[in-house]
C-alpha cells in the first residue's frame, strides 16, 4: 500500500517497484562446504563478507532506496551514492558506502551484464580513480578456478539472479579469476553500478536485500527522526545454502524459467517486530530455492555469439 505521503511522481516509481521481487541473498552455513578451504580462498579479496550475510530485510526502505537511487561523481571522478529517504537526501561516497555494508572496495572495478568475457573491455573504467585493465578472455578462461561452493556464494550475493540459469555472466568468471589470482575486486563499486542497472530495468528483482539492512540501520542511526512504524523488520525467508540442499529431479532442472523472479520473494508474512528496534537477529528459517548447475561449463563458449 502506497502512503499518501509520498508526492505523486515518487508514488508512481514506488508502485512499480511494488510488484517486483526483492532478493535478499543467501546465508552460508557451516555445513554448506569446507568453510576454512573456502576462507582461504576468499581471504586476500576481502570476500570472507559474503560468508557473513545473515540480516533481516525492510521491504519498504529497499523499496524507497531504490525509487530515488542514483551514482553521481566529483571533478576528480571519485563516485558517490545518493538516494532519498523520506524526502531526506544522503550522499556516500562509494568507499563510505563500502564500509556500511562491510564490503571490499579496493582493485578491479568493472560492471557488464553481458555473458561475453570480449566485453570486460566495455566495462571497465579507463581513467580517474576506478581505472582498470582487465585481463584477457583467453587468459580469464586459462587461469580462472573451478570450485562449486565458490561459484555458488557469489553467484546467490552477488550476482542475487538464483533459479536456473544456462549462462553466467563474464563478470562472475572475472570474480573468479581474481580468487585464483589473489588479486582484489572492487565489490563496492560493482554493486553499486548493479543497482544502478537494476533501476533501469522493468521486471528484474531488486538485489542486496540483507546487505541494504545495514544501510538501514545505519541511516536510522543517524537520523533517528525517520525511524517510524512503517519500517517492518522481516526475517528471511530463503533457505541457506547447505551442503545437503533438496535437489529438483532432472525433468524440474530441464524446465526453462524468468531468472527475475525464481529464488527471491516479494510476500513477507511474518515480521519479526512491528518496528525497526536495533535487533541484529535474523535466523528464521524460509522457502525452497531452485537449485543451479555449475556455470563454469559454459566459460569456453562466453563469446559474443553467445545470446
Amino acid at each position: 500500500m502506497i502512503s499518501h505521503e509520498y508526492c505523486s511522481p515518487l508514488k508512481e516509481r514506488l508502485r512499480n517497484l511494488e510488484s517486483r521481487y526483492i532478493h535478499e541473498g543467501q546465508v552460508v552455513f557451516d555445513d554448506f562446504a569446507d568453510l576454512n578451504y573456502v576462507r582461504s580462498l576468499f581471504h586476500f579479496l576481502e570476500f570472507e563478507c559474503l560468508l557473513e550475510i545473515n540480516d533481516q530485510i525492510c521491504p519498504r526502505f529497499i523499496l524507497e532506496f531504490y525509487s530515488q537511487y542514483q551514482i553521481n561523481y566529483s571533478d576528480e571522478g571519485q563516485m558517490f551514492i545518493e538516494f532519498v529517504i523520506q524526502n531526506q537526501f544522503f550522499s556516500y561516497s562509494l568507499e563510505e558506502f563500502a564500509q556500511i555494508l562491510n564490503i571490499p572496495c579496493e582493485g578491479a572495478c568493472v560492471f557488464t551484464d553481458k555473458w561475453s568475457l570480449d566485453e570486460l573491455a566495455n566495462g571497465v573504467p579507463t581513467d580517474g580513480p576506478y581505472q582498470t585493465n582487465p585481463p584477457s578472455p583467453d587468459d580469464i578462461i586459462s587461469y580462472i578456478l573451478i570450485e562449486k561452493p565458490l561459484e555458488e556464494i557469489i553467484w546467490e550475493n552477488i550476482f542475487c539472479l538464483g533459479g536456473n540459469w544456462d549462462h553466467v555472466t563474464a563478470c562472475l568468471c572475472y570474480m573468479l579469476y581474481c580468487v585464483a589470482n589473489s588479486e582484489k575486486f572492487n565489490l563496492a563499486y560493482y554493486m553499486a553500478k548493479r543497482m544502478e542497472w537494476v533501476t533501469r530495468q522493468p521486471r528484474l528483482i531488486l538485489p542486496y536485500g540483507m546487505l541494504l539492512t545495514r544501510l538501514f540501520k545505519f541511516v536510522m542511526s543517524e537520523s533517528s527522526e525517520l525511524s517510524n512504524e512503517s519500517y517492518v523488520l522481516y526475517d528471511r525467508v530463503m533457505n541457506p545454502l547447505t551442503a545437503h540442499q533438496e535437489r529438483k529431479t532432472r525433468k524440474d532442472r530441464g524446465t526453462r524459467r524468468g531468472r527475475h523472479s525464481t529464488s527471491s520473494s516479494s510476500t513477507f508474512d511474518q515480521p519479526s517486530s512491528s518496528q525497526y528496534n536495533g535487533d541484529d537477529d535474523g535466523n528464521g528459517e524460509g522457502t525452497s530455492r531452485a537449485s543451479t548447475p555449475s556455470p563454469i561449463r559454459f566459460v569456453n563458449s562466453l563469446t559474443n555469439d553467445v545470446p
